[in-house]
């Protein structure tokens, strides 16, 4: 039997013949058709800098802001649960079918899986999880993932090119050494890259030079505090002095009043010296007002509020009262798509129904429910709704998922009207025919 062609591609792969490919059509296997195409790789290839090991390091590990809003966006988004949803009528519901989403590895949680796929898209802009055999899911560390393309041709001889499968370098000594096909592996890059095919871009490449501006006010912050917490200062002398005399000022200077622990205290000199202030103090440079409006920035391509983060320019334009619609907007305008997006990719590890796609469940985040009143009055609101729509003859069977979904189009008549809605169109002695769309005659011996 005829080895599959990727299986070629891969045995020639690990004995470093040139990559061949058959192709159906011809039966021509001559000519390099595979192409490696790294999400961090050489310079001829897609590449985006810099590396994964950099953004964790410098950005994530390594500033409060980044760091607070990528926990921001993994706490919301892991919250939520994997369902399956109706296509007609929008249910929600589970079976056993979902227990490799709910425990995808030894302890582990779905939850977990949400939070590493949303760090590795924050950080590399993919994420690539793998299916070991219906058994487990293993992460793939993303700058360590190569994107495997075939050129492929229509049927008028017109090329285009087709992810086949991953190779994985995963001790990362550079060379990849496994290869999974495209089905074994989920790649998820919700925000695409416009310079690339297949991979993503992420959310802090936009902005690593308000990162950049935003580490170094830091270490500015910590200079000024290390230099006694006060602006620089120029000593003048009435006389010349030796360089020795001068050195020994300086040494003197250093010693009682550099540090922080030395800060506020009082400088004293003699013989004629003269202080001169050069520069300014954080407050007359408006420092807190310049570092919050980077932080802003930072949070705007983040997607998450301001004041859901706890940063001052989010506080400063609202109040915690306004945390519920803030949260709200975070959860619509990032959250739902994030879910939508993510569900979209892990449905090739489950088998979903015909009748179903994969779904979430949000209904267990505290932080997306409204306040007690407010949920009390909405429930009344569909209550009423409900019944309203009963009363005028639609099924009660289908008034609820309606309701439930805001969506009319699930809604089935039963053909029945009530007399109160026809009792001032119908002609006196009439009554509605049983379909409810015309009349038909009296029941009481009147005018046929």
């Amino acid at each position: 039997m005829t080895a599959h062609w990727w299986e070629v591609w891969r045995r020639d792969w690990w004995l470093g013949a040139p990559s061949t490919r058959y192709n159906p059509g011809t039966g021509d296997t001559s000519g390099a058709a595979v192409v490696l195409s790294s999400t961090f790789g050489s310079p001829d290839q897609e590449r985006i800098q810099p590396t994964f090991a950099g953004y964790a390091e410098q950005a994530y590990q390594g500033n409060a802001v980044v760091y607070g809003l990528i926990v921001n966006r993994i706490s919301l988004f892991s919250e939520a649960e994997l369902r399956y949803r109706r296509r007609d009528n929008k249910k929600l519901w589970g079976d056993g079918s979902l227990a490799l989403l709910e425990n995808p590895w030894p302890n582990g949680t779905t939850g977990e899986l949400l939070a590493r796929m949303e760090q590795d898209v924050s950080l590399a802009g993919n994420a690539y999880i793998r299916n070991v055999d219906q058994v487990m899911l293993e992460r793939l560390r993303p700058d360590r993932v190569i994107i495997v393309s075939e050129l492929r041709a229509d049927l008028m001889g017109r090329p285009y090119r087709v992810v086949i499968g991953f190779g994985y370098d995963r001790d990362g000594t550079g060379s990849a050494t496994e290869f999974y096909d495209v089905d074994e592996v989920v790649h998820w890059s919700p925000n695409p890259d416009p310079l690339a095919n297949w991979r993503g871009m992420s959310w802090l490449t936009p902005v690593i030079r308000e990162i950049n501006a935003d580490q170094g006010l830091t270490q500015y912050k910590t200079e000024y505090l290390d230099h006694a917490a006060t602006p620089n200062m120029i000593v003048k002398y009435d006389r010349r002095m030796t360089p020795s005399a001068l050195a020994a000022v300086q040494d003197q200077i250093l010693v009682r009043h550099g540090g922080v622990g030395n800060a506020f205290k009082t400088l004293l000199f003699d013989e004629g010296a003269d202080v001169e202030v050069v520069g300014n103090s954080l407050e007359q440079m408006n420092f807190s007002t310049v570092q919050s409006a980077g932080e802003n920035r930072i949070a705007v391509a983040s997607g998450v509020p301001g004041i859901v983060a706890g940063l001052k320019e989010g506080l400063s334009a609202a109040t915690y009262s306004n945390y519920a619609q803030a949260m709200r907007r975070f959860a619509d305008l990032w959250g739902r798509p994030q879910w939508r997006s993510a569900c979209a990719a892990l449905a090739k590890f489950v088998p979903v129904p015909a009748d179903s796609r994969l779904w979430y469940d949000t209904s267990d985040i505290a932080a997306l429910q409204a306040g007690e009143s407010e949920r009390a009055e909405v429930f009344y609101s569909k209550a009423k709704s409900a019944s309203e729509l009963i009363r005028i003859g639609y099924d009660p069977d289908t008034v609820g998922p309606a309701v439930q979904a805001g969506d009319l189009s699930l809604l089935t008549h039963t053909g029945a009207v009530p007399t109160a809605l026809y009792q001032d169109s119908q002609q006196p002695g009439t009554a509605p025919s049983p379909n409810g769309n015309t009349p038909a005659p009296a029941l009481n011996g009147g005018p046929k």
